[in-house]
């Protein structure tokens, strides 16, 4: 019997000569992200805004922490979305190279869209913020 992924099943309604179809079978539904650490860093990053997370016992007594990690989570969030801008640029370009008809006009508006500089300056603020809060954090520390 071949193995198959817990939350897929094989559908056996098809006609004849047709690939089988996958189809979600529900598994444990909400609680199923809550089984262990999410593995993708953009995901783990939009959980700190929205689920607890244990504290740092190295944090503990530190004062005024509350405040600045709330403004390093808000500096990783913006962060990863500005990565997040300059990766779908950077797709963008390669699906227009990849494309079998590549036209001028195509590449020129990509290389005239001038919304990745902005994402990239916001990145390097995002990150540059982001250090001196560390360098903050690690002052307050004992």
């Amino acid at each position: 019997m071949p193995a198959t992924h817990p939350a897929v099943s094989v559908g056996t309604d098809r006609e004849p000569g047709q690939a089988p179809r996958l189809s979600a079978v529900p598994d444990e539904g909400p609680e199923r992200r809550r089984s262990g650490r999410r593995a993708r860093a953009r995901d783990r990053l939009m959980d700190r805004a929205t689920r607890p997370y244990p504290q740092n016992a190295a944090l503990i007594g530190v004062e005024n922490v509350e405040n600045l990690l709330l403004f390093v989570d808000d500096d990783l969030r913006e962060t990863a979305l500005a990565i997040n801008e300059v990766e779908k640029f950077l797709l963008r370009t390669l699906g227009l190279l990849e494309t079998p008809n590549l036209r001028r006009e195509e590449v020129q508006s990509v290389a005239s869209d001038t919304s990745v500089l902005d994402n990239l300056d916001l990145l390097n603020e995002t990150v540059e913020s982001l250090r001196r809060r560390l360098a903050r954090l690690s002052a307050r520390m004992k």
